[in-house]
């Protein structure tokens, strides 16, 4: 029996399906976290920052929405092989503010790319990224663990990886907790467009940092699994 298809019911083809969705959700989530790193950057050089933010939080969103799609395609192989003691709803909590939060900020963003009080909705949806991401940083580093886990055979790429996952869980925690001030201070009217860019930025890094540290190890799996 090949071991490598551990926690994926249904052997090889069934892994290799369920590991290109995961590569494609990650490196989804990755680009548009770059994409709402270089909007916010180009934003806070001055070059037509009033169209830049509000296409840095529709990005924002949209890595948000790719990530949650990513931790359930995760949740879904782990769910297979889940012990009856598994507190699912811990985890069903943080996908969801992911997916609630993305599509919110989605929204936000295109309300104000029509001109629909744009810093108001930018800055709205800066909180909002926040709280999502506080909500989803100790969940989602807790699924990658026990995907990774499940997969990886060799414990001293386990360790590595657990250690990057959780290093990136403790960024984009602070990363929450500095978009929700900024989003705030945004909203009471101090300096919200700069404010607003910062925190799209922040978000956009926290969503880039936390597809980098899986993306790897997917990469990794996907390439043993196409020698098979």
């Amino acid at each position: 029996m090949n071991t490598s298809t551990q926690g994926f019911p249904g052997g090889v083809p069934q892994e290799r399906r369920s590991t290109k969705v995961l590569l494609a959700g990650t490196l989804a989530e990755g680009i548009a976290g770059i994409g709402a790193v270089v909007l916010a950057i180009i934003g806070l050089a001055n070059k037509a920052p009033q169209l830049m933010l509000p296409i840095a939080t529709i990005a924002v969103g949209a890595a948000l929405l790719f990530e949650g799609g990513a931790i359930t395609a995760r949740f879904a192989n782990l769910l297979s092989t889940a012990r009856g003691d598994t507190d699912v709803r811990e985890f069903g909590v943080g996908m969801t503010s992911e997916f609630l939060s993305g599509i919110a900020g989605i929204v936000l963003g295109i309300l104000a790319l029509l001109g629909i009080y744009p810093l108001i909705m930018v800055s709205a949806a800066a909180v909002l990224f926040g709280a999502a991401l506080i909500i989803g940083s100790g969940v989602t580093a807790r699924i990658n663990s026990l995907w990774v886990s499940s997969v990886e055979e060799r414990e001293v790429v386990r360790n590595v990886t657990h250690e990057a996952i959780a290093a990136a869980s403790g960024v984009q925690l602070l990363i929450g907790l500095g978009s929700v001030v900024l989003g705030i201070l945004a909203l009471i009217g101090f300096n919200p467009l700069v404010l607003s860019l910062v925190a799209m930025l922040s978000v956009g890094f926290s969503d880039l940092l936390s597809g980098t540290a899986i993306m790897s190890r997917i990469s990794g799996i996907a390439r043993r699994q196409g020698s098979q």
